[in-house]
C-alpha cells in the first residue's frame, strides 16, 4: 500500500489516549464486563468508602426488587450488585486482604465486598436512649436482715448460722420467704413461681433438709436419739431436666449438708457410668437428684432402689421436663412411686414420725403453659401456689394460675439491636469488642445460638489460633481457648469456651466448670442447654445472637444475669422487617430500648482490630486492622479478613476447617431458624429471609446448597441409597441424619448436608426447609 502512494489519516480527537488496563484475578465473567465496561468508557467513581450508595439507576433490578418498598425477600440466593464500572459484580470480593485497605479489591478490577450498601431499612423509628435517674431496685435479692431471717421462717439455728458464716447469705429472697416456712409446717403439694435468679432452688431444698435432720438433732442441738445415716432410705427425690442442672442443685445440696453430714445426697444422670452409680445407690442414699430418663431406667432394672420411704417429689423446670418430651418418663416416675406403699419406719425400725406423713410434690415452673398444667394434673393432689408475692390455695392443682406473669428481674437492661443479616458478624465482634474494652466492665458474658452446628463454628472462628501444649489431653481442649478480634488493651486475654448437648458429658461437666470458676474475661457460645437454671456468678451481659425459639426460653435465657440482686445486660439481635415486631410481641416489664447497629459499630471498631497470627510460634507484632480508618472501613476489612481465612482452610489441613464448619452451620441454623412455636412463626417467616446476605454472616460469599430434602436431592438420593445407608450405619447415624444414641436432650440435632446439591429456586427450596424442620423442633 506505501508504494501505491495512499495515505491513510485517522482523527482521534481532542481525547486524551487511555491507558489499556488488563483485568486479572476473580471470576472470569467479571473480568468480561469489566473489560467491556472499559471498552465503553464507563467511568464510576475514582475511590472512597464502601459506604457510599450506588447510583439508582444503576443499581441492579433483582436487589431494587428485593429491598424496595415492599421489603419482599430476593428469590436468587447469589444477587449482584453495580460495581464501581457500572456493571454487574457479585457482592464478595476475589482479590486479597491486606490489613489497613477500605475493603477494595487490591488488584485492578477487584470487586467490592459491601456490607453498608443494599441493606433493607428497618421500619423501628429509634429513640435516643434516656438515661435513668437511678437504677431500678432488684427485684429478685434477698431481703433486709429486719425484715426476715432463716431462724425466723423456722429453720434451726444450726441451719441458720450455717448459711450466714459458711454461705454468706444473711436473708431470705422473698420466694424463700414465702415457701420455707408452708414446706416445713404442712404437708401440702405446692406450685412454686418466680423470676429468675431468686433463689427456688433453696427455696425447696432447705424445707427437706430440715426436716430430715430434725429426726436426729432436736431445736437446741441435741441429739434426738435416732440417728439417720445413709442406708436409712430414700427420702427426696428432684428431677430436673438437664444434666448441667442436676449437677448445680447437687452443688448447692453439697453445701447445705456440710452443717449435717450424715445425711447423703447423690446424682444418677444421663452420661454417667450405670455400674457406679448402681454402687452408690447400694451403699444407701437419701436425697437423690436425676433426670428422668435415667431416674425411670434405675426404677425399671435397680432392684436395690427402694421408693417406699420417699416423701418428696421435686420437679424442677416443670416446663422444661414436658417440652423435652418426659411426659412418659414422668408419668411412669409419679405412678411407681405412688404405686409403692409409704413406709412408716425404714428396715432398721427407725420411724419416720417427724416427715410428712404423705408424698408431697413440688412443682418449680416459671410460666403457666398448657404443659406445665398436665404435669400438674399428673403429679399434682390439692397444690398450694408459692410466688415472690402471695401464697394461696389451689384446690384443683394449679389452674387458677394462668394470670401469673413470669417476668425478667427489674433490674435487668434489655437491648434490642436491629441489625441487617450480613452485618451480624461483624456487630457481634464489635458488640464483644466494646463491652471488654474496659477492665472490670464485663467479666463473664453469654452468646446464646440455635443449634450446634454453629455454636462449633462461631467457637473455631473467634478463637486464638490454636497452639500445641502438653494440655492438649484434657477434656476442655478443644472446648476453651483464647479469644482473637476482641481483646483490648484493657483485657488482653479473654478466654472462649463453647458448650451444646453434643458434647460427651464429661467434657460438657469440665466446659461449665471452668467457666464457673475463670478469674480472666470469659465468653461462653452455647445453645439453650445453658438458659436453664444455672447459676454462674459475675455473668454480666447475654447475647441473644440467634433468637430464642418461644418468649419463654428468652426470659430463661436472659435470667442467666442479673441474679441475687446483681445489675445485669442482655442483647438481642433481629433484623430488619418482620422480626421486628417481636419486640412488641415479648411485652418487657423491665427497661428496654432499641437500637440500630451503627453506635455498636462505631464503638466496636474505633480502635484497631488485632488479628490472629497464622502461625502460633511467630515471633512477629499482631496484625492491625488500621492505618487510619473508619470503624466502618475496618469493619468491612474485618469481614474481608474473615472471608479469605475461610477460603484459606478450605486449601490447608487445617485444625479448623472453617469453610466447611461455616457451611454446615449455615445450613442448620437456616433449618433451626424455620421451627419457632406457631404463634411466634409470623415474626421469623423464613420466607423473608435473605439466604445470601445470610450467609455473608457465616463468613460464606455465597449461600450453600443442600438446606433441606427437597426436590433436588431425590435423583442423588436414588443414586446413593445403597452406599449413604452403609455409611449411616457405620457412623451410627439415623435416617435424618441425628446421630443415633446421641443425647439430643437439650440440643437441636445436627442435620446432615449434600454438599452436591442442585441450585433451585427460593419457594421450592423454602417448602423443603419446612419439611426438614422436625428434626430441630425443641419447642
Amino acid at each position: 500500500m506505501a508504494e501505491s502512494g495512499m495515505l491513510l489519516n485517522f482523527d482521534i480527537g481532542d481525547v486524551a489516549l487511555k491507558k489499556q488496563v488488563k483485568f486479572t484475578g476473580g471470576y472470569w465473567r467479571d473480568r468480561v464486563r469489566a473489560q467491556r465496561a472499559a471498552k465503553k468508557g464507563l467511568q464510576g467513581p475514582s475511590s472512597g468508602s464502601n459506604n457510599t450508595p450506588l447510583p439508582d439507576h444503576r443499581r441492579d433490578r433483582r436487589e431494587t426488587d428485593a429491598f424496595g418498598d415492599d421489603d419482599r425477600p430476593s428469590k436468587r440466593q447469589r444477587t449482584e450488585t453495580a460495581d464501581q464500572n457500572g456493571q454487574r459484580a457479585r457482592r464478595y470480593d476475589t482479590g486479597s486482604l491486606h490489613p489497613g485497605t477500605s475493603g477494595t479489591g487490591s488488584k485492578p478490577g477487584g470487586v467490592t465486598s459491601r456490607l453498608f450498601t443494599s441493606n433493607p431499612t428497618p421500619k423501628t423509628v429509634f429513640e435516643h436512649p434516656v438515661e435513668e435517674s437511678e437504677p431500678a431496685k432488684p427485684s429478685n435479692a434477698p431481703l433486709s436482715e429486719d425484715a426476715a431471717n432463716f431462724h425466723a421462717l423456722g429453720l434451726s439455728r444450726r441451719i441458720a448460722q450455717h448459711l450466714s458464716s459458711k454461705l454468706e447469705m444473711k436473708a431470705p429472697t422473698p420466694i424463700q420467704k414465702n415457701t420455707i416456712p408452708q414446706l416445713i409446717r404442712e404437708d401440702n403439694d405446692a406450685f412454686l413461681q418466680a423470676e429468675t435468679g431468686s433463689g427456688k432452688t433453696l427455696a425447696y431444698l432447705l424445707p427437706i433438709v430440715q426436716r430430715i435432720m430434725a429426726l436426729s438433732v432436736n431445736e437446741d442441738g441435741t441429739s434426738t436419739g435416732t440417728q439417720i445415716r445413709r442406708d436409712s432410705g430414700l427420702l427426696a427425690v428432684v428431677l430436673a431436666p438437664t444434666r448441667e442442672l442436676c449437677k448445680q442443685i447437687a452443688k448447692v445440696l453439697e453445701k447445705v449438708l456440710r452443717c449435717a453430714p450424715w445425711i447423703v445426697s447423690t446424682t444418677v444422670i444421663g452420661g454417667e457410668s450405670k455400674k457406679s452409680e448402681k454402687a452408690r445407690l447400694r451403699k444407701g442414699i437419701n436425697i437423690l437428684i436425676a433426670t428422668p430418663g435415667r431416674l425411670a431406667d434405675h426404677l425399671d432394672n435397680t432392684k436395690v432402689l427402694d421408693v417406699g420411704t420417699a416423701r418428696w417429689l421435686v420437679l424442677d423446670e416443670g416446663d422444661r421436663l414436658m417440652e423435652m418430651g418426659f411426659e412418659e418418663e414422668l408419668r411412669s416416675i409419679v405412678g411407681k412411686i405412688r404405686k409403692e406403699p409409704l413406709k412408716a419406719a425404714n428396715k432398721d425400725g427407725v420411724r419416720f414420725d417427724a416427715l410428712p406423713q404423705r408424698r408431697v410434690t413440688v412443682l418449680c415452673s416459671a410460666t403457666m403453659k398448657m404443659n406445665v398444667q398436665k404435669l400438674g394434673e399428673i403429679s399434682l393432689q390439692d397444690a398450694i401456689h408459692i410466688t415472690a408475692t402471695k401464697t394461696g390455695n389451689d384446690a384443683d392443682g394449679v389452674t387458677d394460675t394462668n394470670d401469673a406473669v413470669f417476668s425478667a428481674p427489674s433490674q435487668l437492661k434489655q437491648t434490642f439491636l436491629i441489625v441487617p443479616a450480613k452485618l451480624r458478624l461483624v456487630t457481634l465482634i464489635a458488640l464483644l469488642k466494646s463491652s471488654f474494652s474496659r477492665k472490670g466492665s464485663v467479666m463473664k458474658a453469654i452468646i446464646f445460638i440455635s443449634c450446634a452446628d454453629s455454636v462449633d463454628f462461631h467457637f473455631d472462628l473467634l478463637r486464638d489460633t490454636p497452639r500445641a501444649t502438653s494440655d492438649d489431653r484434657s477434656l476442655t481442649a478443644n472446648t476453651v481457648s483464647s479469644a482473637a478480634y476482641i481483646t483490648s488493651p484493657a483485657n488482653t486475654t479473654i478466654r472462649l469456651l463453647k458448650l451444646h448437648g453434643s458434647l460427651q458429658q464429661p467434657v460438657r461437666t469440665a466446659t461449665l466448670a471452668s467457666f464457673h470458676n475463670s478469674k480472666d474475661p470469659s465468653v461462653l457460645i452455647t445453645t439453650d442447654i445453658a438458659s436453664r437454671g444455672l447459676d454462674v456468678p459475675a455473668v454480666d451481659l447475654v447475647v441473644e445472637y440467634d433468637p430464642a425459639f418461644s418468649v419463654d426460653d428468652h426470659v430463661h435465657r436472659v435470667g442467666r444475669t442479673a441474679r441475687a440482686g446483681r445489675s445485669g445486660k442482655a442483647t438481642l439481635f433481629l433484623q430488619p422487617g418482620c422480626e421486628e415486631g417481636y419486640i412488641g410481641f415479648l411485652k418487657t416489664s423491665t427497661p428496654a430500648s432499641t437500637q440500630p447497629y451503627d453506635p455498636t459499630v462505631q464503638k466496636g471498631f474505633v480502635t484497631p482490630v488485632t488479628l490472629p497470627k497464622p502461625d502460633p510460634s511467630s515471633s512477629e507484632a499482631p496484625t492491625l486492622v488500621t492505618e487510619k480508618q473508619s470503624p466502618n472501613s475496618r469493619a468491612e476489612a474485618l469481614q474481608l479478613h474473615l472471608e479469605q481465612r475461610l477460603l484459606a482452610s478450605e486449601k490447608q489441613d487445617g485444625h479448623a476447617k472453617l469453610l466447611d464448619a461455616a457451611r454446615k452451620a449455615f445450613r442448620s441454623h437456616i433449618r433451626a431458624y424455620a421451627t419457632h412455636v406457631r404463634e411466634e412463626r409470623v415474626y421469623f417467616d423464613i420466607t423473608q429471609l435473605h439466604l445470601g446476605h445470610t450467609a455473608k454472616s457465616f463468613g460464606l460469599r455465597e449461600a450453600p446448597g443442600g438446606i433441606g430434602g427437597g426436590p433436588s436431592r431425590r435423583t442423588a438420593a436414588a443414586k446413593t441409597k445403597a452406599t449413604s445407608g452403609e455409611k449411616k450405619g457405620e457412623k451410627g447415624t439415623d435416617a435424618t441424619g441425628t446421630k443415633a444414641g446421641a443425647d439430643s436432650d437439650d440440643d437441636v440435632p445436627r442435620g446432615a448436608a449434600d454438599e452436591d446439591a442442585a441450585r433451585r429456586r427460593m419457594r421450592m427450596k423454602m417448602k423443603a426447609v419446612m419439611d426438614a424442620s422436625g428434626e430441630f423442633n425443641i419447642g
